[in-house]
């Protein structure tokens, strides 16, 4: 089973780990990630995320692809949100579901790190002083990802 959402909305943790252990009887372990804003003592207020609609679907279509095929995952869900979303919003979950723990917490980690540096998505932060920044790319993002190679 493979489900990659692009959404404003919020979404229920507790659904999407229900959907990932249901329908196999193989499932032997559950990985499961959630990001969100992190704020700070810099005064981060909100983080705005901007996609290319369709574009932004295929890309994240293609890494769940990889990640269950990579690590023979049973079960892969990924959902990031896109709009402005205030610090502390849940921002991206990640789950996939396997016949063994070591190859649903691969997956789970080979996604996030490659999420970080190969989804389509802008970002702009938006802090209490009126400043707005875009985030750039951080090398220590393209370093996690490139250690899948």
């Amino acid at each position: 089973m493979l489900r990659v959402l692009v959404q404003n909305e919020l979404f229920d943790m507790g659904a999407e780990m229900d959907r990932l252990s249901a329908g196999s009887e193989g499932i032997g372990g559950i990985s499961v990630f959630m990001g969100q804003v992190r704020g700070g003592a810099d005064g981060l207020e909100s983080l705005t995320l901007e996609h290319y609609p369709g574009m932004t679907e295929k890309v994240l279509t293609e890494l769940a692809a990889e990640a269950v095929k990579r690590f023979s995952l049973i079960g892969c869900t990924l959902i990031h949100r896109v709009g402005t979303l205030v610090v502390g919003a849940p921002i991206v979950f990640v789950g996939t579901s396997s016949a063994h723990r070591a190859e649903a917490l691969a997956g789970t980690n080979f996604l996030i790190d490659r999420l970080k540096t190969g989804a389509p998505f802008w970002k702009c932060e938006r802090y209490q002083d009126g400043r707005q920044v875009w985030v750039e790319a951080r090398e220590t993002d393209d370093k996690a990802a490139a250690s899948w190679d």
